[in-house]
């Protein structure tokens, strides 16, 4: 994918004023649930809206969230069957649409096809794990050698836990550092 320029840049901004907004320091977790609240973005989950919606049963993966207008407010609906991690990643995505001021766009054309901007989806992907694990966050976690726990303590899966290590150059800044080899804690 390639990046408008700076948009890396601003992403960590983003993550990182929505901590301080918050009362977190730089390579705080966060929790997605209580940024809504901050936000006043009402959360919806799945089942609380629609008990009998196929996507809580049968084949899940499907749906995963959407940001919709309310009022004059905005509400994300979000898969609550999904795991835990996922569903964090799944909210963030939609915040992520928010803080980047992406417009509210119908899920499918007249033709009944699915509404997809790459680009726009390709942004909220990458704020999104930003938000979830900030360059610093990575940082953190590589100096303190908790690459174990991170998964745990940032609310993670592997695979974007992995991801946000490698494209926040934590991995390779430490890797340079030479503190691997002098045991940094």
């Amino acid at each position: 994918m390639s990046w408008r320029r700076g948009f890396k840049t601003e992403a960590n901004r983003i993550a990182l004023r929505v901590r301080a907004q918050m009362g977190l320091p730089p390579e705080a977790p966060i929790d997605p649930v209580l940024v809504c609240e901050r936000y006043d973005i009402q959360l919806i989950k799945l089942s609380d809206h629609d008990r009998q919606s196929p996507f809580l049963r049968t084949d899940s993966s499907c749906f995963s969230a959407v940001t919709v207008p309310c009022g004059l407010t905005t509400a994300i609906v979000h898969n609550d069957s999904h795991h835990p991690y996922r569903q964090r990643s799944n909210i963030c995505h939609e915040l992520a649409h928010c803080f980047l001021g992406h417009e509210c766009t119908p899920p499918l054309t007249p033709e009944g096809e699915r509404a997809r901007d790459g680009s726009i989806e390709a942004e909220a992907n990458y704020l999104a794990g930003t938000l979830l694990l900030t360059n610093e966050g990575a940082w953190h976690v590589m100096c303190r050698q908790l690459a174990v726990e991170a998964q745990h303590l940032y609310g993670v899966s592997g695979a974007m836990l992995n991801y946000r290590l490698r494209v926040s150059g934590a991995q390779t800044r430490y890797s340079r550092s030479g503190a691997y080899l002098l045991g940094a804690r």
